[in-house]
């Protein structure tokens, strides 16, 4: 084995990791400045409809052959991807994009210090809290709602972590997120109509 593969396969997830940050915020910080036109609800409705057509289109997810549990588990996938997308645009509605990341990080952070196994997890998840604490401290007079918003979808994104891996055991690929971000614009799309009405 070529020496170089372990430092590769080492730094290729952490990578794709910060690449996923970088999108996600990048993403966020425009559709903050479409509020006024759609709304948080209209903006969750069209980054899943819109997400679900090309990966649809791309992946071309089979209907045929699957067990219930799969098409459960990816509906539950969609679902939990629905709730963590639209409580973040609503409390980044009532709150600085730093806040907001900063505290949905709790998701995550918590579900580390249950899933590990080792004393050592428990020492990284409590340095990352301490950073997580210091980056929103200087933060003052939050808006209690817009808290309580990212702590919803800081569950939801705990959940979203385990969802995710439980949909790729069931399907190859993307093409469990195809059909999860399908179940998520089904559920979306009528609550953006319900709540955005002046922009349909």
């Amino acid at each position: 084995m070529s020496p170089a593969l372990p430092a590769r396969s080492t730094l290729f997830g952490p990578s794709l990791v910060v690449t996923g940050l970088f999108c996600q915020e990048t993403g966020a910080s425009i559709a903050v400045m479409l509020f006024p036109a759609v709304g948080p609800a209209g903006i969750v409705a069209l980054r899943l409809v819109f997400s679900a057509i090309i990966l649809c289109a791309v992946a071309r997810p089979s209907l045929r052959g699957r067990r219930p549990i799969a098409w459960y588990t990816a509906i539950a996938f969609g679902l939990v991807l629905t709730g963590m997308n639209l409580f973040f645009y609503l409390a980044l509605d009532r709150l600085p994009l730093g806040t907001t990341v900063t505290i949905e990080l709790l998701g995550p952070l918590t579900l580390s210090v249950v899933a590990g196994r080792r004393w050592m997890n428990l020492v990284w998840a409590g340095l990352a809290l301490v950073g997580v604490v210091l980056l929103g401290g200087s933060a003052t007079h939050l808006d209690p709602l817009g808290v309580a918003f990212t702590l919803v979808a800081a569950a939801f994104w705990a959940g979203y972590i385990l969802l995710s891996k439980a949909t790729g055991r069931h399907f190859a690929g993307i093409k469990g997120l195809a059909v999860a971000m399908v179940a998520g614009s089904v559920v979306t799309v009528p609550i953006a109509l319900a709540t955005e009405a002046p922009w349909v």
